[in-house]
């Protein structure tokens, strides 16, 4: 009688454990770098490893987007895209309604080297600055490429946004939930017809509709806070790096 009931407890502790292993999600291929963007009053800063670090070098003086987000106004300037990798060069910046120019602010580096595969956009040109959800607030998107396999070519990323709202004067934070309204768009971009449609690219397009899609649909992981995140592209560059 002991050696059953033995057995019986040990096949339930095994089924658990495989059912508990199935309803553990994955990571997702897409991992933002930052959780939270802090600006320090009167700087501008590069961003590196997650935290702030030497001054912005040859700050803008023209080519801003500017949105309001109540009662302060957000600023972005975006340079690029730049070489094969179309990386990026992205200063974020907030001031008061009646001041002309970003008080404060950081710079850092991302690649939209994904517009490869995607190779149009409903929103394009890329909206870097927006109000994803009409509230009348703008909201600070970061594009972002994530490999579609391990160790991929150029051709082989997939294009990601990352929200952020400002919820303080000096911080922007990621919003996960317009996040994932931002990647149900991209997917549905992804699952209509490519111009040009070579090789294995509707492969590709397929891997990076289910990819975004698992993450809208929270079916995978995000790691948590500022990972320092730095993802190494294919030609040299990264994401959330200081100067190239």
């Amino acid at each position: 009688m002991r050696l059953i009931l033995v057995l019986a407890l040990t096949g339930w502790l095994w089924a658990s454990l495989a059912f508990a292993g199935e309803s553990t999600p994955s990571t997702c291929s897409m991992q933002p770098g930052l959780q939270s963007i802090h600006m320090q009053d009167g700087e501008f800063n590069w961003m590196r490893d997650g935290d702030v670090r030497e001054p912005c070098d040859n700050l803008p003086s023209d080519g801003w987007s500017r949105r309001s987000t109540g009662l302060v106004d957000l600023h972005v300037h975006a340079d690029g895209p730049t070489g094969s990798g179309r990386f990026w060069t992205v200063t974020v910046g907030v001031s008061g309604k009646n001041e002309s120019q970003p008080t404060r602010g950081v710079c850092f580096a991302t690649s939209t080297l994904g517009w490869r595969t995607l190779q149009r956009f409903s929103m394009a040109p890329l909206p870097w600055l927006d109000d994803v959800n009409n509230d009348g607030r703008a909201e600070f998107i970061l594009w972002d490429s994530f490999p579609l396999h391990k160790e991929g070519s150029m051709a082989e990323y997939g294009l990601m946004a990352w929200v952020y709202r400002l919820v303080v004067p000096d911080s922007l934070v990621r919003d996960l939930n317009l996040s994932r309204d931002l990647a149900r768009l991209l997917a549905k971009e992804y699952r209509s017809p490519a111009e040009n449609d070579k090789g294995n690219l509707g492969d590709l397009r397929e891997k990076a509709a289910v990819s975004l899609e698992k993450f809208a649909e929270q079916r995978c992981s995000l790691l948590t806070g500022n990972r320092g995140r730095r993802t190494l592209f294919p030609g040299g560059g990264g994401n959330g790096v200081g100067p190239r």
